[in-house]
């Protein structure tokens, strides 16, 4: 027996007869799309995402009530369930999506800004398909429109990144930038776009290898259509072969266990942290490395004290609820470089420093462990765990459970995070954690804590 998703009474659909007449489908579909699971505001819908596997599948909703919809407004709520709030739709939902598309894009039951929104979902689907010129096609019909939506101006930028126009992606975000100006959320998503247009123009401008499609098939096909299109658009380029790795995976028992220091007897470190595909390190991958230098209690020149880097999954996909969690997408890790490589020059910016890490010994240890095995590197660094140290001055800190996490840590010191669940701004935060914790023990000169803190602020 189902419930009703507005009064939450037992009933054969997800909206009684009651509710069914006087509900508004369209504004229901809305607001389930909108929904995020976890926040508490619809007690109902919590129950029903507990049910669920993934809690958000709440937004599959959507297509039992939008059934009673006209075109093309039911197709267009379900396409909005399927995308949520990013601005793609899955692989295996994209030749769906193609119908649908074709079939509704020009309708006039939709106004311009959801026709934007679904031309911007198609020149995404396309691109990632493999098909440039379909995608370049609708971008260029975009151009002619005013009234875009923030995720359509984010596919238009991705997709002018990695065809190497970054001069027109740096001019789509300023007009993003601009019209969602009052929206911190859209300001802080583009300028993370920004940022990565302006990687990318880097590597060009120091003729490193940029962006290339590196699907697991038919790789040779798909790259000379790459490079067919770049060419047909005046720029020319070669294709190159991928890197691999070039040896076999270290034996599991032939490689030795983390190594952890309980003496919280120093001052220069490397604070790191790990995000991931989920919490198993036997088949879960990293997916980025942060990590930042302390060195005598000091922080100088950021760029060079500051190690940041996504990384390939390696075998599984993103979840939608490490998406959510991270805000890194499939999109985000699809070109980035294997797990081997990135832990290589993580490991050669760490150097002989202790690993600092929080619940570092439960979890990120036997990640790079893993990382370390596939890259034939041995980590020979001493790991030191901050929720273990942190322990000790629970009674001091008000803390009554055994274990606390890094959030309410941070909180009871009075410690930002800048962008939790992201391993750069986790590792800034656990160096803060660590040196506040070390001036409660004494084991820490105060001026020097003070400084360091200061820093870590501007930073």
């Amino acid at each position: 027996m189902a419930i009703c998703i507005k009064c939450g009474k037992e009933n054969e659909s997800c909206l009684c007869d009651s509710c069914r007449n006087e509900a508004d489908p369209e504004a229901i579909c809305q607001e389930l799309i909108a929904y995020k699971p976890g926040s508490g505001e619809n007690p109902i819908w919590e129950k029903l995402c507990s049910e669920f596997n993934n809690p958000y599948n709440l937004r599959n909703l959507v297509f039992a009530i939008s059934d009673c919809l006209p075109t093309p407004r039911k197709e267009y709520q379900r396409v909005m369930a399927i995308a949520g709030a990013s601005s793609n739709v899955p692989k295996d939902s994209r030749p769906w999506f193609y119908e649908i598309y074709e079939a509704i894009k020009d309708h006039d039951g939709l106004i311009e800004a959801e026709k934007n929104r679904l031309h911007g979902i198609a020149v995404g689907a396309r691109y990632m398909d493999y098909d440039y010129p379909a995608a370049d096609k609708i971008a260029s019909l975009l151009s002619e429109s005013e009234d875009i939506p923030w995720q359509t101006y984010y596919n238009l930028a991705d997709f002018y990144t990695k065809t190497r126009r970054y001069d027109i992606a740096e001019e789509v975000i300023s007009d993003a930038l601009r019209r969602f100006a009052d929206d911190p959320f859209v300001v802080q998503t583009m300028q993370n776009r920004t940022e990565k247009n302006t990687k990318q123009r880097e590597k060009a401008e120091a003729g490193k290898q940029e962006y290339m499609p590196n699907p697991k098939e038919n790789r040779d096909e798909v790259r000379q259509k790459y490079v067919d299109f770049l060419a047909s658009i005046g720029i020319e380029v070669a294709v190159t072969k991928p890197r691999k790795k070039t040896s076999a995976a270290i034996p599991k028992d032939q490689y030795p266990n983390p190594v952890e220091t309980r003496e919280a007897d120093f001052d220069t470190f490397v604070a790191f942290d790990l995000e991931t595909t989920g919490r198993s390190p036997k088949i879960d991958s990293i997916i980025e490395i942060g990590a930042i230098r302390v060195v005598n209690g000091q922080v100088t020149e950021k760029a060079e004290f500051t190690f940041q880097e996504l990384a390939k999954p390696f075998k599984r996909c993103l979840s939608e609820e490490i998406q959510q969690l991270t805000g890194i997408t499939a999109d985000d890790v699809e070109d980035a470089r294997e797990m081997w490589e990135v832990f290589a020059d993580f490991m050669k910016f760490v150097g002989d420093d202790i690993l600092l890490g929080f619940n570092c010994m439960a979890f990120d240890s036997k990640f790079l462990v893993r990382a370390g095995r596939y890259a034939n590197i041995i980590i020979e660094n001493k790991y030191f765990d901050v929720m273990r140290y942190a322990s000790q001055f629970n009674e001091q800190l008000g803390i009554e459970a055994k274990k606390v996490s890094l959030a309410d840590l941070s909180e009871k010191l009075d410690i930002e995070n800048p962008q939790a669940h992201r391993a750069l701004a986790d590792a800034v935060t656990t160096a803060r954690v660590f040196l506040k914790l070390k001036e409660m023990d004494g084991g820490a000169d105060k001026a020097s804590v003070d400084e360091l803190l200061s820093d870590l602020d501007n930073w």
